[in-house]
């Protein structure tokens, strides 16, 4: 699906001639391979393009009726860290002379009882919060009861860990975005502004996947986490 983004994380770091590109879809461009989805059909795609994993009194469903697309993940009312997950195939790599680029736009109900994970992980297969814990992984991170978004490198379970110095806000709009830049940094965006940079860490021998998830902090109502759009680009 032909997906239009403008934010400085896209094509981040390259020259002039790359510029043209932030009002190209993605999709068309021969440089690059994608997966990007706006969320704009009636059902999610949960047989060519993701794979749902959820706890059993969570769900995963396109929002009917709203302009742009969205997907809500969505807790169980009763339940402690009952939650949900999309994931893809594991198409990327780091690679030297090989760059990545992610974006989602997100929000949630409830930012400081909400576990949310989003970026570029291994695949997991058994339950959502197995994304938190995942030994290899590239993410923007929220922990339940606080609600620091932390920017995250991991390789065979050793990670680096900054707290990007801004807070997920009840119910508004964030764009969380990161560029790997070969094998040798990441660089974390939030609202088109760096907020990170790692240079260590970064898995370079396990091919990943695009992903999200979220989880409630407690039993006491729904926890929703949507994402108006998701997006990982790589050059070829």
């Amino acid at each position: 699906m032909a997906t239009h983004h403008n934010t400085p994380v896209l094509y981040n770091g390259y020259g002039a001639g790359y510029k043209a590109l932030r009002n190209m879809p993605i999709s068309i461009n021969p440089d690059f391979f994608e997966i990007s989805d706006d969320f704009v059909g009636i059902v999610l795609n949960a047989t060519n393009t993701w794979t749902v994993v959820k706890d059993s009194g969570a769900s995963v469903a396109i929002i009917a009726d709203t302009t742009g697309g969205e997907v809500t993940l969505l807790s169980a009312a009763t339940t402690d860290n009952d939650g949900a997950s999309i994931q893809g195939n594991e198409i990327f790599t780091v690679a030297a002379d090989k760059d990545i680029f992610f974006e989602t736009r997100i929000k949630c109900s409830d930012a400081d009882q909400t576990d949310i994970c989003v970026g570029l992980t291994v695949n997991f297969a058994t339950n959502p919060e197995a994304m938190l814990t995942a030994a290899d992984r590239i993410v923007f991170q929220v922990d339940d009861g606080d609600a620091s978004i932390l920017c995250k490198t991991e390789k065979s379970g050793t990670e680096t860990s900054t707290d990007s110095g801004i807070d997920m806000v009840d119910a508004t709009y964030i764009v969380l975005g990161f560029s790997v830049n070969g094998t040798g940094s990441v660089q974390f965006f939030i609202n088109g502004s760096i907020v990170a940079t790692h240079t260590t860490n970064i898995v370079d021998d396990e091919n990943l996947t695009v992903a999200a998830m979220s989880l409630s902090g407690n039993a006491t109502g729904t926890r929703a986490t949507d994402l108006d759009y998701i997006i990982a680009a790589q050059t070829r």
